[in-house]
């Protein structure tokens, strides 16, 4: 058997907690709001971290 290791950083617990946060700010948006919203975070004007 295999030892457990703690984790220093879970890539699926941070990644999961991301979505969730942009789930959370997109849910009132229209499509257009939407596509402009990720458009700003994908140049990095919005921080979602």
């Amino acid at each position: 058997m295999k030892a457990t290791t703690k984790k220093k950083f879970d890539t699926v617990k941070f990644f999961r907690s991301i979505k969730e946060k942009l789930a959370a700010r997109m849910a009132n948006m229209t499509f257009e709001e939407r596509r402009e919203f990720l458009k700003q975070v994908k140049e990095g004007k919005i921080k979602i971290a």
